[in-house]
């Protein structure tokens, strides 16, 4: 603490020097992915997205990850090369393309899932159980609120 500064302000203090680090870890982060699975935060969005609901049109891929269309067909294009995901002819309306995840994107998904639960681990490791409980809880209300307004 800074000499007689009150200890909520020194709290507030350090909590914005700690987010502003996080953002580097945060970036740090999406470069390993990007190196180890080679993919993006958007591409693991989309294949967590087509894991969870199934197969989704172009358009409701972009509503619901945020990108804008012309991005995204070049998103889909790159997954596509990697058989990350597929595209397939709607069996109702032959206008319609779907993408589909792969065994292959699911297969990537998992990996991804075990890295995050060895890199929890790590965290885990260097605290105390009560520590631990209080960050995940913390964490949870913070993704909450932190969503930035564009």
């Amino acid at each position: 603490m800074h000499g007689n500064q009150d200890p909520a302000v020194d709290r507030l203090e350090r909590l914005e020097q700690s987010l502003f680090q996080l953002t580097d870890v945060i970036q740090k982060h999406q470069e390993i992915v990007q190196h180890r699975f080679n993919v993006s935060a958007v591409e693991v969005d989309i294949l967590k997205l087509l894991e969870a609901e199934g197969d989704k049109k172009m358009k409701d891929i972009g509503e619901r990850v945020v990108v804008k269309l012309s991005n995204l067909t070049n998103i889909i294009d790159r997954l596509e090369n990697q058989k990350l995901v597929k595209r397939v002819n709607s069996k109702t309306d032959r206008r319609s393309i779907f993408v589909h995840i792969t065994t292959k994107g699911k297969k990537l998904l998992a990996d991804y899932a075990e890295f995050l639960r060895e890199l929890s681990t790590r965290m885990k490791q260097v605290m105390q159980e009560e520590q631990f409980g209080i960050l995940v809880e913390g964490l949870e209300k913070i993704s909450k609120v932190s969503v930035p307004s564009a």
